[in-house]
């Protein structure tokens, strides 16, 4: 221990002792204990001695700058802090990961007992700054004290009730995380995980003594002494830890009011729903086929038993109960990769709906409003911890927040608004890397907060465009709208791919019974694909993209070949007009027809759902007409431009304009795929970031599907170049 200290106080002298902030002192201190726990796992040599000492260094020279702002509560800290040096330097893993906790505790301790002091004095931005030190919220996305220190700050409140609000919020969590402590201390020792085992229960050890006065208030003196003692036995005997848990199953710091009651309960529903629909995705067979999925499922399942425990205290026990059940046999099913997770999560469905309501159970967009700020707030969480693979998850459990549940009844209403929040979700822009991009580069820090900021202010305005009510005007021109726009692109293209055929003179008639028969195919697969979505099974995000991307592909390679055709002069007439009846026969025409009204048709109908939350369905059902009406006079005025231009001129634009649909198609197709994270995107800053660009043409500022538009524009243009090109 003498080298040890010698070692220490050498590199203590070497290191600059600036003074930083508590709150920044408190990172470093945490920060550096977990890596010498992690240390500790690997086998002793003078390496890693060298590095534990170093890290304890920073730890002690981060304390020694700022333990005086701390006060009194600082004493405690500075011994926490010692006894864990002391662990960690002798190698002691256990003890040390077992002090790391204890020592995480009486920073937060101190921290909290300094916030409340600036609140009691007024001082909003102190108190704000002290808070910064303290455990945060795992899936529920509290931000009650937040808003409060806010609100006191801006003289809203006084400082009484801003400290109510801010130890309810305060007590609310570490109660969540001295539950979650006790379950994984039973799963370690199960395990045989003696120094993770050893983390739980001074985690548990030091949640205790954080909350103090309000579990005295619960349990008693005599339960807190039967506490002490449970908490000392479990040491060497983790039986315990069950009559630990038992013993704190009805304790709640604060009772929920009945609006946050509701609010949790449709977390509660929306977790379990995605376990499901998570696992469907990621395992096959008792094999894992999408890890991310799989540890998506996971990740949900821990969340919902994090808030069923928050909910359990104001539930009928025997439910609360069988709803732990269900989630602890979910684990223990997605752990052998086995069958049953589904009917397991259907019936935790349903035991939630029948304890909460008909409130909870359609709470689809209100869950996902909730649920969104936290994930991007874990999001940040993760990157600012160096933990890359779980903020990238964090993402990705944010977007699938957003779309469907908030997309869905975003786009009818303001459509540009949904197309540029997907895209912050993703790669943004070359100017403004979106989430997806900063992730990628670990770009953490201050980019990546001011987008998490900048997506929360447009998720603000995104909801309130879509709670605000809308008249029967404003429902029938949304409705116009959406038919219009998502039913133009494949009238256009069936119109014009007509309209050339007859005046390349091929007879269309022949073709119509197969056009038709492909468009009522689409609209019927379309309606299935939605009905089974809901009942039969879960569509995932990605898996719609993927969809949806996939098929305007499909439906720029049939068009495209027809489009070849079309352009393919020279030789004989009569030869020619064979070849092109060949190209576009009933068959084709009918795969095209049903690939391009399937393209839209399944987001349409979902888009056409989410109008009629808030819309009454006459305005709809007119609107819905009004623009199908619209889109099918665009295609008229195709057939009939057809009878008064010259034919060869016609051919020309007709060509010209399948052209430029198919080049459309492509785009949106790379898109659609980029969105589903099958292939990468670059963001360009040399094309222009437009709107209506993206939105009516399928341009999009990005190198992929802009590669891919110029290599059909390419496959369309050289041929007839080299033709002209060619000796006679």
């Amino acid at each position: 221990m003498r080298a040890l200290a010698a070692l220490l106080c050498l590199v203590l002298l070497a290191l600059p002792l600036r003074a930083g902030t508590p709150w920044g002192a408190a990172e470093t201190i945490r920060s550096e204990a977990g890596r010498i726990e992690r240390l500790l796992f690997r086998a002793p040599s003078p390496e890693r001695a060298a590095d534990i000492a170093a890290r304890l260094a920073r730890m002690a020279a981060a304390w020694q700058a700022v333990a005086p702002a701390f006060g009194p509560e600082g004493a405690g800290v500075a011994a926490a802090l010692a006894t864990h040096a002391e662990s960690a330097g002798a190698g002691a893993a256990p003890a040390a990961a077992r002090n790391r906790q204890l020592l995480w505790a009486a920073l937060t301790g101190a921290a909290r007992a300094r916030a409340f002091a600036a609140i009691a004095a007024g001082d909003a931005a102190a108190a704000a700054n002290w808070l910064t030190v303290r455990d945060y919220a795992r899936a529920t996305g509290d931000a009650a004290a937040t808003l409060a220190v806010q609100a006191l700050g801006r003289g809203e409140i006084d400082a009484a009730a801003a400290r109510a609000a801010v130890e309810g919020e305060l007590l609310t969590v570490a109660a969540s995380e001295l539950r979650l402590a006790l379950a994984r201390a039973a799963e370690d020792a199960a395990a045989g995980h003696a120094t993770r085992y050893a983390g739980d229960l001074g985690r548990a050890e030091g949640l205790v003594a954080y909350l103090g006065a309000s579990l005295a208030d619960h349990l008693g003196p005599a339960g807190m002494t039967a506490l002490a003692a449970d908490l000392a036995r479990a040491a060497t005997d983790p039986t315990r830890i069950a009559a630990i848990a038992e013993g704190l199953a009805g304790y709640a710091p604060v009772t929920l009011a009945p609006a946050e009651r509701l609010r949790r309960a449709r977390l509660l529903r929306r977790f379990a729903a995605l376990v499901g629909e998570e696992y469907r995705d990621g395992v096959r067979g008792g094999r894992i086929i999408q890890p991310m999925e799989y540890h998506e499922a996971q990740l949900f399942r821990d969340r919902a038993a994090m808030i069923l425990a928050d909910l359990a205290p104001a539930m009928d026990a025997a439910a609360a109960r069988r709803l732990a059940d269900l989630l602890a046999a979910m684990k223990v099913t997605m752990a052998a990769k086995g069958e049953g997770v589904e009917t397991l999560v259907a019936e935790a469905l349903a035991a939630i709906d029948t304890t909460f309501g008909s409130e909870v159970a359609g709470a689809g967009y209100a869950a996902a409003v909730e649920a969104l700020p936290a994930a991007l707030d874990g999001l940040g969480r993760m990157a600012a911890a160096g933990d890359w693979a779980g903020a990238e998850a964090r993402r990705l459990e944010a977007y699938s927040f957003f779309d469907p549940d908030i997309e869905q009844r975003l786009v009818p209403r303001a459509p540009a608004m949904a197309l540029r929040l997907e895209a912050r979700f993703w790669e943004g822009s070359a100017g403004r890397p979106g989430l997806a991009a900063l992730v990628a580069a670990r770009s953490g820090g201050a980019a990546l907060a001011a987008e998490i900021a900048g997506i929360k202010a447009d998720l603000a305005t995104a909801r309130a465009r879509i709670e605000t009510p809308t008249s029967a005007l404003g429902s029938l021109v949304q409705s116009a709208g959406i038919v219009f726009r998502e039913g133009l692109e494949a009238v256009l293209i069936l119109a014009a791919l007509l309209a050339a055929l007859r005046a390349e003179g091929v007879a269309p008639a022949r073709l119509r019974p197969a056009l038709g028969l492909g468009v009522l195919a689409a609209l019927a697969a379309s309606f299935a694909l939605w009905a089974a979505a809901r009942s039969l099974f879960a569509l995932s995000t990605l898996a719609r993209e993927a969809i949806e991307g996939g098929t305007a592909l499909l439906a720029a390679a049939v068009l495209l070949w027809i489009v070849r055709g079309l352009a393919a002069g020279g030789g004989h007439v009569a030869a020619f007009r064979a070849r092109l009846a060949g190209i576009a026969n009933p068959r084709t025409v009918g795969l095209l027809a049903f690939l391009v009204v399937f393209r839209e048709g399944f987001e349409t109908v979902l888009f056409y759902e989410a109008l009629l939350v808030d819309a009454a369905p006459a305005p709809v059902i007119g609107g819905l007409a009004a623009g199908g009406a619209a889109a099918l006079a665009a295609g008229w005025a195709v057939l009939a431009t057809g009878r008064r231009l010259p034919l060869g001129l016609f051919f020309r634009a007709t060509t010209i304009l399948l052209g430029v649909l198919a080049v459309m198609l492509v785009g949106s197709g790379v898109r659609g795929l980029q969105t589903a994270a099958l292939i990468g995107a670059t963001p360009v800053e040399w094309f222009p970031d437009r709107d209506w660009l993206q939105l009516w043409f399928g341009l999009f500022p990005v190198a992929e599907p802009l590669a891919a538009q110029a290599a059909v524009l390419v496959l369309m243009v050289l041929p007839r170049r080299l033709r002209r090109r060619a000796p006679a």
